[in-house]
């Protein structure tokens, strides 16, 4: 891992950057995460989803009796192509509370990892299709292509949608 201009950059193995020490948070001390990663570490191989931007993370670790707790709050933006006009669209993701405890007895090194942690709450909170400017300006110029929502079609007709 290489910081330059404030920015934390992975080498594609498992970072010092997110280990915390189990040991270090005996007897009630909290480790405070304050980081802006950049998000090489999400690994995304998705066609047109692309993450640019750094993560902005805050948090904290601790112990509370047998249970490492991570709590933070971590943002970034995600390009994805608007639905409609397939145009890229900047996404902000924000990750708000996010806790997680994860039992002491199964950190058997002392050491936890919470780098695939992060990128799976990040993802799980990217969502699937975007759409241009709220309302994208060539949905209308497609609208004979979209099936619309009062739309009755054959087999896809769907008679409990209106409860």
């Amino acid at each position: 891992m290489v910081a330059y201009n404030g920015l934390l950059y992975t080498d594609g193995h498992m970072d010092d950057h997110f280990k915390i020490f189990v040991e270090q948070l005996r007897q009630g001390r909290v480790e405070k995460i304050e980081e802006q990663i950049l998000p090489d570490f999400l690994e995304v191989d998705e066609e047109g989803l692309v993450f640019h931007f750094p993560v902005q993370l805050t948090g904290e670790a601790y112990v509370a009796e047998n249970e490492l707790v991570l709590h933070w709050d971590a943002e970034t933006i995600a390009t994805i192509p608007c639905s409609i006009c397939n145009e890229p669209v900047e996404v902000k993701i924000r990750v708000s509370n996010f806790y997680h405890s994860e039992p002491l007895a199964e950190i058997k090194t002392g050491i936890y990892h919470f780098g695939s942690l992060l990128r799976e709450s990040i993802l799980l909170e990217t969502p699937f299709f975007v759409e241009c400017k709220e309302n994208c300006p060539k949905r209308e110029e497609y609208s004979h292509y979209l099936k619309s929502s009062n739309q009755k079609m054959g087999e896809n007709y769907n008679p409990f949608a209106d409860l």
